[in-house]
């Protein structure tokens, strides 16, 4: 628990802090005058005067803001610093000024992304360890051992490029052609069915709910649930499977499979245990899945660690292919949160993909204890969030009065005070509703999900 707050706190504090600080470098850089910076709201924990400027830490961590001079605020301003006013600038210093905090979220993640490809990125092959049995994937012919080299007509070269290039077709497509190479080295075309997702069902686990998954387990146990059915056959961790009813075990699949057709049904199942050959007659759980029987061991089996460690491979950048590689990244984060964005708004995908504060702490959190580059690579990914966030067009939000500027810019026509308070009363509204939606997920996930 203690990790997870200080991994959120340095998380959130960091990202605004940056966020924060592109407003405020642009508004000096035009000239502007800046009052306030402050990193979180309510109560002031601390402040200093420096310069002009009174620099604040709030007690509420999820956000700040910089204050600048502005006539429509209503305070009196001295003749001499009416040309400081931000109101006063001209349309694309205003833009320039308000697109700078999202901007400086956008190159915070090509700095981090950058910094770690230096050192090598760990790359994991595209490479179909297991399928589940009865599968969309399995029935669409994805067989282990199959390499994915395109999708969509799209090259594929790591599991993250096919997970987040099916993300950006779940939803919307019913099938989707696939390029597989086999173990033997031979090609084939196939197209994996989409149709059964259902709207919750496009989210980060997509690909183990096709069926799919890169971990190669093995028929060693790793762990027996408690007063499961193998718990009373007198199975234990560690044990090595290798036959049910007298038919061979060539993976973990073949044991799924057997499994789930047997539900109440008696089993033979054979085991080695320090070299001794253990069998008994097993009787699977039924438990129901999608309106059917299917039947449950209890069992958890061990990865594979040699086949794991062949999964992946390193790769090597250079200053100038590191920081390209940077730059895609980013991109690519920024393009998929907007797809799914627009996914969850016409209805394609389920709004519970929407996350809070909650979810944000809990991953830092795991991330953290991965260590500092996992924790790096998750900071990249909410700070794109942020930057792709704060420019979408609601009033209260960058992307907002970008938009407002935009328009004075383009037509020379200014919004009226009363037009611009009335959207800001429309986005804080739209902006409540969002952040109450995210905390509602953050709660059922918690104690419901």
């Amino acid at each position: 628990m203690l990790i997870t707050i200080l991994a959120f706190i340095v998380a959130i504090g960091l990202l605004v802090s940056i966020h924060e600080y592109g407003h405020y470098r642009v508004a000096k850089s035009c000239g502007v005058k800046v009052l306030v910076f402050s990193i979180g709201f309510g109560r002031t924990l601390w402040q200093w005067q420096r310069g002009e400027t009174l620099w604040k830490i709030g007690v509420i961590p999820l956000g700040g803001y910089v204050r600048m001079l502005d006539e429509r605020e209503g305070d009196p301003i001295a003749a001499v610093d009416l040309p400081r006013a931000f109101n006063r600038q001209a349309p694309l210093a205003k833009m320039a000024i308000v697109a700078a905090g999202p901007v400086a979220n956008f190159l915070l993640a090509i700095a981090l992304y950058w910094g770690l490809s230096l050192s090598g990125v760990e790359i994991l092959k595209p490479v179909v360890s297991f399928v589940s049995p009865n599968s969309a994937a399995e029935k669409s012919g994805i067989r282990p051992g199959d390499e994915v080299i395109s999708l969509a007509g799209k090259a594929v070269s790591s599991w993250e490029e096919l997970q987040f290039s099916l993300l950006e077709q779940g939803g919307s497509a019913v099938t989707v052609p696939l390029q597989l190479r086999s173990i033997t080295g031979s090609e084939r075309a196939i197209a994996l069915d989409l149709s059964q997702l259902k709207r919750d069902d496009i989210d980060q686990q997509l690909l183990s709910r096709l069926g799919i998954s890169p971990i190669p387990l093995s028929l060693r146990v790793s762990q027996v649930a408690p007063k499961s059915a193998a718990a009373s056959a007198g199975i234990m961790a560690g044990d090595l499977l290798y036959m049910i009813d007298g038919q061979p075990l060539h993976g973990w699949a073949d044991v799924q499979e057997k499994v789930a057709k047997s539900a109440g049904q008696p089993l033979l199942l054979s085991w080695k245990r320090d070299g001794q050959v253990l069998e008994r007659t097993v009787i699977p759980d039924a438990l129901e899945e999608n309106g059917k029987k299917v039947g449950k061991l209890g069992l958890s089996p061990v990865v594979d660690a040699s086949a794991w460690k062949q999964q992946q491979f390193e790769r090597q950048f250079g200053v100038l292919s590191g920081l390209q590689y940077a730059v895609n990244k980013t991109y690519q984060g920024s393009r998929l949160t907007l797809i799914m964005f627009w996914k969850m708004l016409t209805g394609l995908v389920s709004i519970k993909q929407v996350s809070g504060p909650i979810t944000i702490a809990n991953y830092a959190g795991e991330s953290a204890r991965l260590g500092v580059s996992a924790f790096l690579e998750y900071l990249c990914v909410i700070s794109i969030s942020l930057g792709v966030l704060n420019l979408l067009p609601l009033p209260v939000l960058d992307g907002g009065h970008l938009m407002y500027h935009t328009i004075e810019f383009l037509t020379g026509w200014r919004l009226p005070l009363r037009a611009e308070e009335f959207g800001q009363r429309v986005g804080i509204v739209l902006l409540l509703g969002l952040m109450s939606l995210a905390l509602y997920n953050d709660i059922y996930r918690v104690f419901l999900g």
